[in-house]
């Protein structure tokens, strides 16, 4: 079988720093199968299909986002409607100034040493945001700038809980949901909205998530509520009462005594003393 090799130069007009585009795949005769001298980044907007990469084939759905990395071997297979993808292609320069800067200790994203790149999926709201944010890149020269902002902004949506451990065991489905659980959407469902996240069922989330942090599952999500509580008691004017409803709690005497027992103070309380103005 033939292997191209890809170069960024090819994508780049004028003085283009990064290559950046909104790709339709309809057929597995759209794109030969290649390795490249750049790094790329893609994410699936509509469509499925499938990644043939390295040798296997990996089924791609919405929300499926893959780091490419430059001697991966790697085309896209699809029938019917296609694939709808963003994709970002930048140079291995930037790539080794993001590893240094950010992810020095790393092992995953562009710097795991799997057979397969990396690859995980996003919530409806993380694809969402990234796209806008790429379609607003899509409208301004490339420059380093907008590349590194863009990056940035991507890596700040999918990095996981800065508490977990370097080279952690901990699986990456639940890291990502850790990531994502932050939004009253989620809260009032509960434990069923962090399982969801999860993809698993509500018994098995709780059992890794005890022996990972040691908490059953219901503990662990209100952690997330009472820090979202937290920040809204002190950044808003929002009514407390409205703040108990969006961390899923439908009676506001369970949501103070979670909350005390987390903060050693009332709601009302900590509200009055984080916004004191000194």
């Amino acid at each position: 079988m033939n292997i191209n090799k890809f170069h960024l130069s090819s994508f780049l007009k004028h003085d283009e720093k990064f290559h950046l585009a909104r790709v339709n795949i309809t057929s597995s005769l759209d794109l030969s199968l290649h390795l490249h001298d750049y790094a790329e980044l893609f994410w699936i907007e509509k469509g499925s299909g499938e990644h043939f990469v390295n040798g296997s084939k990996i089924k791609l759905n919405p929300g499926n986002l893959v780091m490419i990395r430059p001697n991966d071997t790697h085309t896209f297979l699809s029938k019917g409607k296609g694939l709808s993808l963003i994709n970002i292609a930048f140079t291995l320069e930037t790539l080794d100034i993001f590893r240094n800067r950010y992810f020095n200790d790393s092992e995953l994203y562009f710097w795991n040493n799997s057979k397969f790149p990396f690859q995980m999926k996003l919530n409806e709201n993380t694809l969402r945001r990234i796209s806008l944010r790429a379609e607003d890149s899509m409208k301004n020269y490339r420059s380093f700038l907008q590349l590194d902002s863009l990056l940035l902004f991507i890596f700040l949506q999918i990095t996981v809980n800065e508490k977990a451990p370097v080279n952690s065991e901990i699986p990456m489905w639940l890291l990502n949901a850790v990531q994502n659980y932050n939004n009253p959407e989620s809260f009032k469902l509960g434990v069923k909205g962090f399982a969801e996240l999860c993809e698993r069922n509500i018994n098995y989330v709780n059992r890794i998530v005890n022996i990972h942090y040691k908490k059953t599952l219901t503990e662990f999500v209100n952690e997330f509520k009472m820090q979202y509580s937290a920040n809204q008691l002190i950044m808003t004017s929002m009514p407390i009462k409205v703040i108990c409803s969006n961390c899923g709690f439908q009676n506001i005497a369970h949501f103070y005594k979670v909350f005390k027992s987390r903060f050693n103070q009332t709601p009302r309380e900590y509200r009055k003393i984080n916004q004191m103005i000194v």
